[in-house]
């Protein structure tokens, strides 16, 4: 998300990236501001949305990157803990979508990048099923606004990543480590910038004949 973010500030002029951290970011005002939002609540990104335009004057990219990682075994899956991983992973994107979609038609011009996982892909390793679920869920709602917003200049892809060395990385033992690596065809895990710079070439405009798109970001460990 932070490099995302990053891409997003330094190559969108007037863009507005909303993150939590870090400080630095905040330095390119008035390009950049930051917005607080429960994704999980519908009436909480409606809000944040209209921050957003209020403050730049309209919306014209959406990288729907909030999730929450759940390795919930099928045999332990509760009705609360599958409804709060589609909460978060699924229903806030199809509802930012919803909330942003409106500027985006009045300009005749819009980007939406949807972050599934390689889990969305392949049905995941150790990832439980509802996060895979939730990730597979991404990849069709992609494609189901792609044909539905085309006619209206709005483009809707998605990246898949597999392993990419982030905090979720950092606290696997060497072992752990290299037992993951040796799944990688490239043979080493990706870097957050690897999925930034996917993200920002989709927001922009060399990307505007890419719609429904997935690029996966994994280093040959799963191609379809």
């Amino acid at each position: 998300g932070e490099k995302a973010a990053r891409e997003l500030a330094a190559a969108v002029a007037g863009g507005a990236a909303a993150a939590s951290q870090p400080a630095d970011l905040a330095a390119a005002r008035p390009r950049v501001a930051f917005f607080r939002c429960d994704v999980s609540s519908v009436e909480e990104i409606e809000a944040m949305v209209g921050a957003v335009a209020e403050r730049f004057g309209s919306v014209d990219i959406l990288v729907n990157n909030a999730g929450i990682l759940d390795t919930t075994a099928l045999s332990d899956l509760t009705p609360d803990g599958w409804d709060r991983v589609m909460a978060v992973n699924v229903r806030s994107a199809a509802f930012g979508c919803r909330a942003v979609v409106p500027f985006m038609e009045r300009r005749g011009w819009g980007r939406i990048v949807n972050v599934s996982s390689m889990a969305g892909r392949m049905g995941g390793v150790s990832t439980g099923c509802a996060y895979s679920v939730s990730k597979a869920a991404l990849l069709g709602l992609t494609m189901c606004l792609a044909r539905r917003l085309a006619a209206s200049g709005i483009t809707v892809n998605a990246v898949a990543p597999g392993p990419i060395a982030t905090d979720l990385y950092r606290g696997f033992t060497d072992e752990e480590a290299r037992r993951v690596e040796a799944t990688i065809p490239l043979g080493h895990m990706g870097r957050p910038a690897n999925v930034g710079d996917a993200v920002a070439f989709l927001s922009s405009d060399g990307a505007e004949f890419i719609t429904g798109a997935t690029i996966d970001i994994n280093g040959g460990a799963f191609t379809a």
